[in-house]
């Protein structure tokens, strides 16, 4: 929020209906919580809070948007942040089919058009929630990208997708070249991937 106000010139930071923020690592949402809080606070001094909430609920659907790749936690923070707009008094509707912008998706792959057709999934449902997350990824203007990626220096062999990420970190112009398993780690993954979404879109 406020490299947003001192660095990019946006006065309401987070607030501006123009800032698109992603966490791809949410988790049970504690950071999109947090940023709607923040967004809900500005919204408010300057509207007042009924106005603030409609805003925040309007935030939470198309331009503050969360990845995860574990259901269990997935779960935890649709219902964290639909209690959290419950409490502003803007809950999500089910009979308008509204939903906060979480979606069950491995963060690090799919920001490309695939090159063979999409594969059939078990069920409709994770189909819809496949296409709607790779919408996000290869239309929505992301401007700001947070939260607290995994650490894993033993992931596993990367999908070729995810072992690009780290490719462009193996040569160094002026220091030696990086040695070792440290790029390995699934952190160095979730930064270039942030990296080359904000830099390079």
């Amino acid at each position: 929020d406020g490299v947003l106000k001192s660095e990019l010139q946006i006065p309401d930071g987070l607030a501006d209906g123009r800032v698109v923020v992603l966490d791809p690592c949410c988790g049970t949402g504690a950071y999109l919580v947090e940023v709607l809080r923040r967004i809900e606070r500005t919204l408010a001094q300057r509207e007042g809070a009924a106005l603030a909430a409609r805003e925040v609920k309007r935030a939470a659907t198309q331009r503050v948007f969360g990845f995860e790749i574990l259901p269990a936690p997935f779960v935890v923070s649709h219902l964290q942040l639909g209690l959290y707009l419950q409490g502003l008094g803007a809950p999500l509707s089910d009979e308008r089919g509204e939903r906060a912008g979480v979606f069950l998706t491995n963060a690090l792959t799919g920001w490309e058009p695939p090159k063979e057709p999409k594969a059939r999934l078990p069920f409709p449902e994770l189909e819809q929630e496949r296409d709607a997350a790779e919408k996000v990824k290869r239309e929505a203007p992301i401007l700001v990208i947070l939260g607290n990626p995994p650490y894993n220096g033993f992931a596993g062999v990367a999908m070729a997708e995810e072992r690009d990420l780290s490719t462009a970190y193996r040569t160094a112009k002026k220091a030696p070249a990086p040695q070792g398993q440290g790029l390995h780690d699934l952190y160095v993954r979730f930064f270039r991937m942030a990296e080359r979404r904000i830099v390079e879109k």
